[in-house]
């Protein structure tokens, strides 16, 4: 754990120095090895011609830990079967993360009365400290145009389910989880490419 605590402070601060790339460690990219994992920059995680039955469910430790909505109050992603969620993790420091959150809104506000929902879930400082609340809601107030999805706080440990998901320890990276609580895509950085593999992916998964 203290490794990767250790390794994950090392990606925010070259995100903080490198603020033009599309993610800390780069979209798409095996933190591993640093070679270019060609499924995850495509934000394609299953075989084309995949039925709903051939997608695995959310991992249990990550559906079943606790997130903090921004008025205290705790929800699981368990709780959520029903709605198809979009989970982006994201920090305010984060340039690539603030450059793909108009199009986060652009999928909320189309797909909100048809059982979707968008979580922003807040990883931390670079210093891997929660961030404020009221530093977090005055970001929101801010940001244009308004952010009109949830958004919420990941702890630590959270944070390292959700690493474990993806194997990559890079924000921002996406999740999305369809109604019987099935992965349907991994989105890992920001940047056109990845961007528009997200939109066409939830499109697909609204559409059934």
């Amino acid at each position: 754990m203290k490794e990767s605590t250790t390794s994950l402070v090392v990606f925010i601060l070259l995100c903080l120095a490198f603020s033009s790339l599309t993610a800390c460690g780069g979209a798409g990219t095996n933190v591993a090895n640093g070679n270019a994992d060609r499924s995850a920059a495509d934000g394609s995680t299953s075989p084309a011609g995949a039925t709903t039955a051939n997608f695995p469910p959310l991992a249990t430790r990550l559906a079943e830990v606790e997130f903090e909505n921004l008025d205290g109050s705790k929800f699981k992603i368990s709780e959520k079967k029903g709605t198809v969620l979009l989970l982006n993790i994201w920090g305010i420091w984060c340039g690539p993360c603030r450059a793909e959150m108009p199009h986060l809104v652009e999928l909320q506000d189309q797909y909100r009365d048809k059982g979707f929902e968008v979580i922003g879930l807040n990883v931390g400082d670079n210093e891997l400290q929660p961030e404020n609340i009221d530093a977090i809601k005055k970001f929101a107030a801010n940001f244009n145009p308004p952010i009109t999805y949830t958004l919420a706080r990941s702890s630590t440990a959270a944070t390292g389910e959700f690493y474990r998901v993806t194997k990559q320890q890079v924000v921002p990276q996406t999740l999305l989880v369809d109604r019987e609580g099935k992965l349907r895509g991994m989105f890992i950085g920001g940047g056109g490419r990845v961007i528009e593999s997200m939109k066409q992916t939830v499109e697909k998964t609204m559409s059934e």
